[in-house]
């Protein structure tokens, strides 16, 4: 076989099975369990559940965002100079699950532990920030070799799309459920049809979606396989650091996470707009029928959409379309945003149309991430999944602490109150009005400057094609090198 023929057997060759593609998105979706009931009710359940002061809760996010700018990188430089027979991600994969299991459980458990004293209870406080603290850590050791692991799956860029497609399609499956039991049982426990209070249902929906979660999680060190052979010895952190600073396009997406970070407050106010402006909680639901539906056929309309545009091109124009559903959905909504019949049909087709492009958005941010590591092999020689995957799963939890530490923090500033007897408060007009624009419109107006670095990035077509190729040639030759 020619050098040439071989090289375009390499780049259209599928290695990942069906089979491996759907348990390394199974082992997404029980990572997601556990990490997206933690994220969506944290604040919640903190301020709320836990009574302490929302001001303590946004210190302590904004400090742990700060943590993870050493605890990132350094986790994906101990990844990148990992070396072993089970390869360089799977022995984390294989371990981490366990202890993440025990410190999810632990952050909910912590009413039903040092549930007694007031909202600066000095007990109370030290908890949550220890057990959080150990979350986030053993959470770092899972996540960043998860989808370095993508990038080293195979060194056919479409197997790699497809990997990260059923991952963020059975995550979007799996991780929801908790999300859709959650509002439910607030709804229920509030009204005082079942008996449980809202500590021990956070606790025991936490029980059940870390056990589970993470035996699913498992799975992607013991059943998911490293196909894309690493130099034997690993770069040391100085030159994944070099190669970082080198990498002009993980530069301009880490810089595209960063400038889009506040507009995550949004996520803070969904349960205070359903549990205090609706007071429905599980209205949330009704409204995400038509979303749900469409999320799931928006990965199918991924393959048209790269059919005409590249990735670059679809990155922008769903950031555009996403803010302009979120100003229709605010002007639309304004006068009317505490009526059930006004506000569930406007969810549902606001909300069902925006969710054509959720596929570009799971997909697409982790295949550009798998990009820029190939480019960084083609221009040093040196694969650092472990630096690149690391610094942007810091840059995106960072993004979600300082969203969730602000949001935290404008609950005060709002002039919203709380309580140690009720998890539920009446709340005012005014507090009201300033919940619906701060879950809308403001996500909107502050995250749209996300959008501006994408411009520059120009890994695409045939400078992209021609990467490739060279990169598949720069392999060949390494491989007759290492067998002479």
């Amino acid at each position: 076989m020619s050098e040439r023929s071989f090289e375009q057997s390499v780049l259209s060759k599928r290695y990942v099975t069906r089979k491996e593609n759907i348990i390394y998105g199974i082992a997404n979706g029980g990572q997601c369990m556990s990490y997206s009931f933690l994220c969506s009710y944290i604040t919640y359940f903190f301020v709320n559940v836990f009574n302490i002061d929302p001001t303590i809760i946004s210190l302590m996010l904004f400090i742990e965002g700060m943590w993870d700018t050493v605890n990132d990188p350094l986790m994906g430089s101990v990844v990148d100079k990992t070396r072993t027979r089970f390869g360089k991600f799977r022995p984390y994969l294989m371990t981490v699950p366990v202890p993440l299991a025990i410190t999810t459980i632990a952050v909910f458990a912590g009413p039903l532990i040092v549930g007694e004293g007031g909202a600066g209870a000095p007990a109370k406080i030290a908890y949550v920030i220890i057990t959080y603290f150990l979350w986030e850590f053993f959470y770092t050791i899972g996540d960043v070799p998860f989808w370095s692991l993508s990038a080293a799956i195979s060194p056919n860029p479409e197997d790699r799309t497809r990997a990260i497609t059923f991952a963020r399609f059975i995550s979007g499956i799996l991780g929801g459920i908790p999300g859709i039991i959650m509002p439910i049982l607030i709804d229920l426990s509030t009204r005082g049809v079942i008996t449980p209070d809202l500590r021990k249902l956070f606790f025991i929906v936490a029980l059940v979606a870390s056990v589970l979660g993470m035996s699913l999680f498992s799975l992607s060190g013991f059943a998911v396989k490293e196909r894309v052979v690493q130099s034997s010895n690993g770069p040391t952190l100085k030159e994944c650091l070099s190669g970082l600073y080198k990498n002009r396009y993980l530069r301009i997406l880490i810089l595209k996470e960063v400038l889009s970070a506040f507009g995550g407050i949004g996520g803070t106010f969904g349960t205070y707009y359903f549990v205090d402006v609706l007071k429905v909680a599980s209205a949330s639901l009704l409204m995400g029928v038509p979303g749900a539906i469409m999320n799931f056929l928006s990965y199918f309309f991924l393959g048209l959409f790269k059919k005409i545009m590249n990735n670059k091109q679809m990155i922008i124009f769903s950031k555009l379309f996403g803010f302009i559903i979120a100003l229709l959905k605010y002007a639309i909504g304004y006068k009317h945003y505490s009526s059930l019949k006004f506000i569930i049909p406007l969810f549902m087709v606001m909300d069902g149309i925006g969710a054509i492009t959720s596929g570009i958005n799971a997909v697409l941010p982790m295949e550009m991430i798998g990009e820029t590591v190939d480019y960084a092999e083609y221009t040093t020689g040196q694969r650092t999944e472990g630096i690149s995957f690391s610094v942007m799963t810091f840059v995106g939890k960072f993004s979600n602490a300082l969203s969730r530490s602000s949001g935290t923090f404008l609950l005060k500033v709002i002039g919203y109150k709380t309580s140690d007897k009720s998890a539920i408060v009446p709340q005012s007009a005014a507090t009201k009005s300033k919940i619906w624009a701060l879950y809308t419109v403001i996500p909107a107006l502050l995250g749209i400057v996300g959008v501006v670095p994408m411009f520059f990035y120009d890994l695409t077509g045939k400078k992209r094609e021609k990467m490739y190729k060279e990169l598949t040639q720069q392999r060949l030759e390494k491989s007759k090198f290492a067998n002479t």
